[in-house]
């Protein structure tokens, strides 16, 4: 009678062990898997290619450090790995790339895009496969879609034209300028419009008034009679959405027609390395807005985040931009977040996100040093800065709680 007992228990204990071992192939709750992936949706073909590399660089650099820090401790040390997805830079593929990835990996959670015309296609996506998405894109229609499994890491677009105006009110103080016309010129894109839609109604609002509004083709070849409008328009500054391609062909036939006036980029193709190279020392006093900056006070300040930017450089060969320490901070998000719900269950995590309030060190690289998602997925404490580039880099210069640069005056 002993004997079947003890067989019984052995039996039980047997089953047992393979139910454990099962959840944990699961990823539930508090158990150990060996590895969670999560994927990079961006573009790395096309005309966007270069924003798609600096994200990678910057997701492939956070990966390497949680893995380095401990992995995914509540998981039992899971390691974390991505799964790299080319979108295109075509729209009408991005959708059907995420729809792939997420139907043939088990994923926990994904990153991208930093171009709008991609995000959107892919967000309904990630909705209807209930993956957590985290996007460095600034259009401010992302998280006024009622999506629940989309976060937007970075500043609207509509708050980028706030800050530029905040910063022209500033310089007209400091500097005596008596700038009150202004021109507008913007790439007929979902980041152009929305960015310039920004400007112009801040603008406004500040009592300036808006000159020339103007809109142009992405990847134009010509801008002389862009420059003739606004040299006619009686503008005494410009407002330039661009990318790097564009923003060097209006600045130089601007120079090649004699239009001068303080020129305040719309982030984008003014931050890039590409627009420093291309520019060589003249790129140094040139302005822009940024949805984030390396340099910037909160980051400076905190050893462990000031190191982030300094082994991105080190490893990859240029500054880390604007695409990406956004990026890099979702890596981290998407992580801590596993942490959090001690699960990879991507709904889990989707809900862990959706309560993190991150305010002190890693990953709270965003300015103001502070991470917390709204109702609506929106990082709310979030805000751009203003920088110039100074010794051919972009230094932070506004708002002053940010800045760790003075603002170097036009000579």
């Amino acid at each position: 009678m002993r004997k079947k007992i003890a067989k019984r228990l052995v039996v039980l204990a047997t089953i047992l062990s393979l139910l454990l071992l099962m959840l944990a192939g699961c990823g539930g709750t508090g158990n150990k898997v060996n590895e969670v992936k999560i994927a990079f949706l961006n573009p790395l073909s096309g005309s966007n290619v270069d924003a798609g590399k600096q994200d990678l660089d910057a997701a492939q650099l956070a990966v390497e450090d949680i893995n380095n820090a401990g992995r995914i401790k509540a998981l039992g040390g899971a390691k974390l790995k991505l799964v790299v997805s080319d979108t295109t830079s075509d729209p009408k593929s991005a959708a059907s790339v995420a729809e792939r990835t997420f139907s043939t990996e088990k994923i926990a959670g994904a990153v991208g895009t930093g171009i709008t015309a991609l995000t959107m296609p892919i967000l309904p996506v990630a909705e209807k496969s209930r993956i957590p998405i985290i996007t460095n894109s600034i259009n401010d229609q992302i998280t006024q879609q009622g999506y629940k499994f989309t976060f937007q890491i970075a500043p609207k677009g509509s708050q980028f034209g706030s800050t530029q105006v905040e910063f022209l009110k500033w310089l007209n103080d400091k500097y005596k300028l008596g700038i009150k016309n202004i021109a507008v010129v913007y790439e007929n894109s979902g980041y152009g419009v929305s960015t310039a839609a920004g400007v112009k109604d801040i603008a406004q609002k500040a009592g300036l008034n808006i000159s020339l509004y103007e809109s142009y083709p992405h990847g134009f070849t010509d801008a002389s009679s862009l420059v003739t409008d606004i040299k006619r328009s009686g503008a005494q500054a410009l407002f330039p959405v661009a990318y790097t391609t564009d923003a060097k062909l209006i600045i130089n036939t601007m120079k090649a027609m004699n239009v001068t006036m303080p020129i305040i980029g719309g982030g984008a193709g003014f931050l890039w390395p590409a627009f420093g190279q291309e520019m060589g020392n003249n790129v140094n006093g040139f302005i822009s807005v940024a949805s984030w900056n390396w340099d910037s006070k909160n980051i400076s300040s905190n050893p462990d985040l000031a190191a982030v930017p300094e082994r991105f450089e080190k490893k990859y060969g240029y500054f880390m931009t604007e695409h990406a320490g956004p990026t890099y901070t979702a890596v981290w998000l998407l992580a801590e977040a596993m942490e959090q719900a001690k699960s990879a269950d991507p709904i889990k995590v989707r809900d862990a996100l959706a309560k993190l309030d991150v305010n002190k060190g890693m990953p709270a690289l965003m300015q103001p040093g502070h991470v917390k998602f709204d109702a609506n997925g929106f990082n709310s404490p979030v805000h751009p800065v203003m920088i110039q580039w100074q010794d051919n880099k972009p230094r932070t210069v506004f708002p002053e709680s940010d800045a760790t640069r003075s603002y170097q005056p036009a000579k």
